[in-house]
């Protein structure tokens, strides 16, 4: 349990936060001030992407699902290079979800393999034990491949999770394992490796990882969710650049657009920075993660006391102004604002999760999935493989989840409704 003075701490970051961004009365008078003025939504037709597009993104998957299936080891697991020794079971995980994703079926024999060898693994890392819970949810839930989801007049999902009923005993055992970790390594609101450095990264793993255990019907504490959004709303950059931001969400067939302002402020992989790393950059790869991971903790505190009115406002605003970085820095070539462009695809599957998440079709003016998927595409290698600044496996993985817009969508509307 946390000591008090932490929640003090909290509670005095997130007044200063809310002093510094005004109440939402003044920034709306701001706003008017200003001449900035939100538009009525239009209803859009959400065109399907057509088929020939689709087909050469189902055969590159399909492709690259065959280059993974052949380096697998005949343990079951993938063999990670010799940086990421410490990390074998998330690296098999991470495999097997990009397989799962990509259309391999639990019955096949190689994905058997898999998950038993996982089932004999020790649970040490925060982003292994993150990743081996999607993994578990991917086993029985597949992808939410196609834009169009069941929603009600609210955009509220209408689907229910298949793993809530057909997950079986041992892997059930495995996952609250899984969660039990997790939930016992989270201090502050967020996670480390867990032997060193607190990042944005971890904590995003963390929570995707709980996010799907929650879908699979186990209890998630509502004080996990609220200590992470506080963190992440106040480890947000302070302010940005004013931009006008495009907005749009998908509903079923249509999507609806609108303008509104915004600042355009992003996410660090340290917040703040620190002695020893330094302080690193506002990228692409972590206001993803941090779009995300509010998303996912707003998702899960819909319906609870603890999320009050001021806090759902907070939220909201932290998303619209994430998206709003994203649409000021869009780019599929690089990572924006890592000074070398590294963690390419990594950041990738970051905007997928955020788009996704988002129920955006558009960042901006961009097509943000047919932009990226025709990159992708284009870098295919002719054994299947995808590889920039990482390991060829792992490159290959998050290629292959963009591809398959593979993220889960939220239960509850990101931008709109409430």
């Amino acid at each position: 349990m946390r000591p008090p003075r932490v929640s003090l701490l909290f509670a005095l970051l997130l007044a200063a936060l809310i002093c510094a961004l005004g109440t939402p009365t003044a920034a709306a008078k701001g706003a008017k001030q200003a001449g900035a003025k939100k538009l009525k939504p239009l209803k859009i037709k959400n065109d399907a992407y057509p088929k020939a597009f689709r087909d050469r993104v189902n055969a590159a998957v399909d492709h690259g699902v065959e280059y993974l299936l052949g380096k697998q080891s005949i343990d079951g697991s993938w063999p990670a290079n010799k940086n990421l020794l410490d990390h074998r079971l998330g690296h098999t995980a991470l495999m097997t979800l990009a397989c799962l994703k990509g259309g391999i079926t639990v019955r096949d024999k190689q994905i058997r393999k898999a998950v038993a060898w996982l089932h004999t693994q020790k649970l040490t890392k925060v982003y292994d034990v993150g990743v081996l819970l999607m993994a578990l949810h991917a086993l029985y839930s597949p992808t939410d491949e196609k834009q169009i989801v069941e929603v009600d007049k609210y955009g509220h999902r209408k689907i229910k999770d298949p793993c809530l009923t057909d997950m079986s005993k041992k892997d059930r055992a495995l996952m609250k394992k899984a969660v039990d970790f997790l939930l016992k390594h989270q201090e502050g609101g967020h996670w480390r490796y867990p032997d060193k450095g607190v990042d944005v990264s971890n904590t995003q793993y963390a929570l995707l990882g709980l996010w799907a255990a929650s879908r699979c019907g186990f209890k998630i504490p509502s004080k996990v969710w609220m200590d992470s959004l506080t963190w992440l709303v106040t480890s947000q950059e302070r302010t940005g650049r004013s931009v006008k931001l495009l907005v749009n969400e998908v509903r079923g067939n249509y999507r609806m657009a609108w303008t509104e302002p915004a600042k355009a402020r992003g996410f660090r992989y340290i917040p703040g920075g620190s002695p020893v790393e330094g302080k690193k950059p506002v990228s692409g790869s972590m206001t993803t993660a941090g779009m995300a991971s509010v998303a996912i903790c707003q998702d899960e505190l819909w319906g609870s006391r603890r999320f009050t009115p001021d806090m759902r406002k907070l939220s909201r605003r932290s998303i619209r102004d994430a998206l709003a970085w994203m649409q000021d820095n869009f780019d599929v070539q690089r990572n924006p604002g890592e000074p070398t462009g590294g963690w390419h695809y990594y950041y990738l599957y970051g905007m997928e999760r955020a788009g996704i998440m988002a129920r955006a079709r558009f960042m901006g003016k961009h097509d943000w999935y047919k932009v990226g998927a025709d990159f992708i595409l284009s870098e295919q290698r002719s054994d299947g493989s995808w590889q920039r600044d990482q390991d060829p496996q792992i490159d290959s993985a998050f290629a292959i989840l963009f591809l398959k817009r593979s993220t889960s969508r939220t239960r509850n509307p990101v931008i709109t409704g409430g």
